[in-house]
């Protein structure tokens, strides 16, 4: 499964399915890939805030990646997510998602400004695949900015280092154009939520992971290609149908995805407990926005 060579490329951070006693449905789950397959989405990353990450165990995450990586055809290719301070830990953990299969591991950056260069001057080396570096230092608040992990020079810095993929901006768009100035323009510079598509763009974006590539992949892939054209009258009215539906699920976090994803008929979009499903009237409008965009029949 090679990482496509052209941009762009829409990754999708995939839900975790789970059955009535609240275990990992892998049934659900190959039958949920093979809807995916049908999309334009070309990278599945496993291990991510929108599959509950902190809700699996390390052999869950290794078992749902597995999975994935065998029902993936030859267009597609799989990641595995760690988000771990510690180097020894973080290359054991990609060690381990290489061995399934995932042909790049999306790595968080350590909390701590200090910690930064120091910490990915010992990984990238030592990685067994390439690294996609993922700035949210808070990936729990989903669709709001955290404080920066570094300053911009910091982290153009190691995004410019070798076994870089590329990078995941925060939501703070002006400061992820200044890092962006600063990269080098082969690397994958890619947008981290389904509301700042064209705005990504504008900046030099070249791809996206975000929960919204659960949902409608093939909406952001359009607006991908359309921003990079330039022609961004064009796309205008699918980014207002991506806004107005993520500014009801996202509030939601993972269930919020999953709820909609429900209404898409993907199988065990259960949150895994303690969680719960956003409450009935919300998911009404979230149906209602659904159909008026052409994503739901009315």
């Amino acid at each position: 499964m090679p990482i496509p060579a052209d941009d762009p490329i829409v990754n999708i951070p995939l839900v975790t399915p789970f059955n009535q006693r609240d275990d990992v449905d892998h049934g659900a789950l190959e039958r949920n890939v093979r809807r995916w397959l049908t999309t334009p989405a070309t990278g599945f990353l496993v291990g991510s805030q929108t599959g509950e990450e902190f809700y699996l165990s390390e052999t869950e995450k290794l078992a749902v990646a597995a999975t994935v990586r065998d029902n993936l055809d030859e267009r597609r290719f799989l990641m595995g997510g760690i988000d771990c301070p510690s180097v020894t830990q973080t290359l054991r953990r990609a060690e381990a998602f290489a061995d399934v299969g995932a042909e790049v591991v999306r790595v968080r950056f350590p909390r701590g400004a200090s910690l930064v260069e120091p910490y990915f001057r010992d990984v990238l080396p030592r990685c067994p695949v390439p690294v996609l570096l993922m700035h949210q230092n808070e990936p729990a608040l989903f669709g709001m900015a955290a404080a920066p992990a570094a300053a911009p020079e910091v982290l153009a810095g190691v995004t410019n280092m070798d076994n870089v993929f590329g990078y995941v901006t925060d939501h703070d768009v002006r400061f992820e154009a200044r890092v962006r100035r600063l990269v080098t323009r082969d690397r994958r510079f890619w947008i981290c939520n389904g509301s700042l598509m064209l705005h990504g763009t504008l900046m030099g974006c070249n791809g996206t992971t975000t929960a919204f590539s659960n949902i409608w992949p093939g909406a952001l892939d359009e607006l991908l290609r359309l921003g990079m054209a330039g022609r961004y009258d064009e796309a205008l009215q699918l980014q207002e149908h991506v806004q107005e539906i993520d500014a009801v699920m996202l509030p939601y976090r993972a269930a919020g995805v999953k709820a909609a994803l429900q209404l898409l008929g993907h199988e065990g979009m259960r949150p895994r407990s303690p969680g719960s499903s956003p409450p009935p009237e919300v998911i009404r409008v979230l149906e209602a926005l659904m159909q008026k965009s052409g994503l739901l029949a009315a």
